[in-house]
């Protein structure tokens, strides 16, 4: 079968990383990694154009998307124009937002919602599909059939083993291998080499997807893939890498055994930094230039309100044992949206104080799927359905000044960080190019675009502004739910079904 597997673009309206950051489509390639008896093409709409083009050129039996929240209504263009153009076309979704929350792609357009890891779903998926046989024999997914309704089948663990797991087909965009990066790690690969999370931050839902198992990669197999990787920027996506000391410690031992040389980015807790300097003196000789890690806050108030399970005193602590090791700081916060002028500057203070140059400024932002999620669901200033606001960037609970203010002093708080070309030169080690070169130029370039935004984001909280969040394509003409089910696997999912809803076609 053909199958175009497609990364949504970014919208509108979403704020920020694609100026600065563009990673290869991992998710698509994963599950392209088990798909290689099929004719397949990636085409991702980050650093591609022309998807109509080439949707007609290739004329795909099947279209596979997957997406974040803020990709909702990206998706849904892309199947609504897919189902335009060849009704017939299969349609599958999948990833977290999928996962969390399938309702929001019960749509006209959807045909099959994969719930869960796809690297092993999908080919059962596309076997039935080939073969006509029932999709209801298929667990883990979800079939839309009316508007805001589906059908489960039955469910699955999250995914098997991910030493079993093959690894992500990245052929299928080596072409673009050059235009993948993160800020000044150019260009970079991707990697996972663990799924979910062992803590249980309120405002996050890493591990809710995993129903509160992480799935981790064995050292063996992860020195496997990066022996395949071509790029010496290897950026470590898991929520958590720095954590496990045996397994870093038998995962370093590895590396040096195979001598190979790479330089990483990756996430940490600030506790596991503080209390494992050695830890960290170590894998600094082994290239590792940059660490990620969740500040979140200044306070322990705040920080017990997230459930964060960690002192204030650890962050400092962290970014000094990073600091007295050469290894840059990438630090998150998150300002509340009762933040005053005194909490901004206590915040830039913090930001000043411990010689942070990069920072992710994340407004706390209630997501579906989240532990906090119900406690704020009521508060949220636009509908649920305006997916591309639902960023890390907006500001969607009610705050303690006007929100154009709030965002204001955000923007000043940015600019005050990243334009700093003395605390640029002064507070980075390993990341930071000279002044003279075009990748510095880069990064300012995408952190104006990224201001710009913020200048102006206030506005996207206009009405007219919502209603262009909230658009998901012009609907199919003369296309029906029941449309779909005239294919041989969806007939057999309605006559082998006992629990079809009655609102099912026959």
């Amino acid at each position: 079968m053909k199958i175009l597997l497609v990364r949504p673009p970014v919208p509108k309206h979403t704020i920020g990383l694609k100026h600065i950051m563009i990673c290869e489509p991992l998710e698509l390639e994963y599950v392209a990694a088990n798909l290689e008896r099929h004719e397949l093409m990636l085409f991702d709409h980050l650093v591609e154009r022309g998807f109509k083009q080439r949707f007609l050129d290739f004329n795909p039996d099947v279209v596979v998307s997957s997406c974040y929240k803020t990709g909702t209504n990206e998706v849904l263009k892309i199947f609504r124009y897919v189902k335009s153009v060849k009704p017939d076309c299969i349609t599958v979704v999948g990833g977290v937002h999928a996962t969390l929350v399938p309702q929001d792609f019960a749509d006209i357009s959807v045909d099959i919602i994969g719930l869960g890891d796809g690297t092993m779903v999908m080919p059962e998926i596309i076997d039935a599909i080939e073969y006509g046989t029932s999709l209801t024999e298929v667990s883990g997914i979800a079939i839309p059939y009316g508007e805001g309704k589906l059908y489960s089948t039955k469910k699955r663990a999250y995914m098997p083993k991910p030493d079993d797991l093959p690894f992500p087909n990245r052929s299928l965009v080596s072409h673009l291998r050059h235009k993948y990066y993160y800020l000044m790690h150019r260009p970079v690969a991707t990697m996972k080499t663990t799924w979910g999370c062992w803590y249980k931050c309120n405002f996050c839902f890493t591990w809710k997807i995993t129903d509160g198992l992480p799935y981790s990669r064995s050292p063996q197999s992860i020195v496997e893939e990066l022996l395949t990787i071509e790029s010496d920027e290897i950026y470590i996506v898991d929520d958590i890498f720095l954590i496990n000391k045996s397994r870093l410690n038998e995962l370093s031992r590895l590396i040096r055994k195979h001598n190979i040389k790479k330089n990483y980015l990756c996430y940490a807790r600030a506790d596991f930094v503080a209390e494992n300097e050695d830890i960290i003196a170590h894998w600094a000789q082994l290239g590792l230039k940059a660490v990620f890690i969740g500040l979140e806050a200044t306070t322990d108030e705040e920080l017990d309100s997230m459930n964060k399970q960690l002192p204030a005193y650890c962050n400092i602590e962290a970014i000094k044992v990073l600091r007295k090791h050469e290894i840059d700081t990438y630090g998150s916060l998150i300002p509340g949206p009762d933040y005053t002028k005194a909490d901004w500057r206590r915040l830039a203070k913090f930001i000043n104080d411990n010689h942070l140059y990069y920072v992710n400024i994340s407004p706390a932002t209630p997501l579906p799927g989240a532990e906090n999620y119900h406690e704020f669901k009521d508060q949220l200033t636009v509908p649920e359905d305006a997916h591309s606001l639902f960023d890390l960037s907006h500001q969607l609970s009610p705050t303690k000044v006007s929100l154009k203010a709030y965002y204001w002093e955000l923007l000043k708080l940015y600019a005050q960080t990243t334009l700093n070309m003395r605390s640029a030169r002064v507070n980075t080690f390993r990341t930071l190019p000279s002044i003279w070169t075009r990748d510095y130029w880069r990064l300012i370039l995408g952190a104006l675009k990224i201001g710009r935004q913020f200048l102006f984001s206030y506005t996207h909280h206009s009405p007219k502004e919502i209603r262009r969040s909230r658009f998901k394509g012009p609907r199919p003409e003369n296309l029906t739910f029941s449309d779909k089910f005239r294919h041989d696997a969806f007939k057999a999912f309605i006559h082998s079904s006992e629990k079809v809803p009655s609102e099912v076609p026959m």
